[in-house]
């Protein structure tokens, strides 16, 4: 019987990626910060929020397709995902993982890992709706096209998968598409900026300058970068950030178990 991966080991592995990206980005003079909850921790908790179990960063647009072209293969156990390396990927990010563990969400396989988003340019806030249906339209494309063999055994869905492999779109006309309209607004020369791709969609939508400078906090006794302006950016997120959630909402974003191989 395989052994589950605990709280305390996940996060192990998950700071232990995180340090790693951290040396990287900072010895090739890449720009990342912490992001969404796992900034919020840094800022409120110096670590963790008690009671998740997941890290984010982000990066500006420029560097995260650098990181995703030098990162991967450079640490043992570590495997960088993301949708134009895995067609097994439906999500709009990249995810690292160990690969000595697995973890399988409802639509993805890896393993224990962290998130890396990217910080796009965006329109202005009134043409913001159809830009980010554009996207969408393009992620249901991407999910269709998605290899579910490696995760996913329900037969009805294996069918369906091969007949969506007859009619739809190919994956590289999807990512082709979806590449075009995340990198509309180049994120050096726009107004405003945000995180799209990740789960709070609109409210990442902000003026480009908050993701443009950077300093360390601290994170779980270690020191990481985050954008200068967090506070913009929590406000918009969270409002009171500094207070802590209802009892009853101190939960986890996250279902999903993992185990060692």
């Amino acid at each position: 019987m395989k052994k589950k991966v605990s709280l305390a080991e996940m996060r192990r592995i998950q700071l232990d990626i995180l340090e790693k990206v951290d040396v990287f980005c900072r010895k090739n003079n890449l720009r990342y910060s912490l992001g969404g909850g796992t900034l919020l921790g840094a800022i409120r908790h110096k670590g963790y929020i008690p009671w998740d179990d997941d890290v984010d960063i982000m990066m500006p647009r420029p560097d995260y397709e650098t990181f995703l072209r030098s990162f991967d293969g450079l640490y043992q156990h570590l495997v960088l995902q993301h949708y134009k390396n895995s067609p097994s990927c439906m999500k709009t990010f990249a995810k690292i993982y160990d690969d000595r563990t697995v973890l399988v969400e409802k639509i993805q396989k890896c393993g224990v890992y962290i998130d890396v988003f990217p910080i796009d340019g965006l329109p202005s806030e009134l043409e913001l709706p159809g830009y980010i249906e554009e996207i969408n339209s393009c992620a249901r494309w991407l999910y269709r096209t998605t290899n579910i063999l490696a995760f996913d055994k329900n037969i009805w869905h294996i069918i369906k998968y091969f007949i969506r492999r007859v009619i739809d779109p190919s994956r590289s006309d999807v990512v082709r598409k979806l590449e075009e309209c995340l990198t509309k607004y180049p994120f050096d020369s726009s107004e405003f900026a945000g995180a799209i791709v990740g789960r709070y969609a609109e409210k990442e939508h902000m003026k480009a300058d908050v993701f443009k400078s950077f300093i360390n906090v601290s994170f779980e006794n270690k020191v990481f970068m985050a954008i200068s302006d967090y506070d913009s950016y929590l406000k918009k997120h969270y409002g009171r950030y500094m207070e802590l959630p209802p009892k009853e909402n101190r939960v986890s974003n996250h279902n999903y178990n993992a185990w060692w191989k």
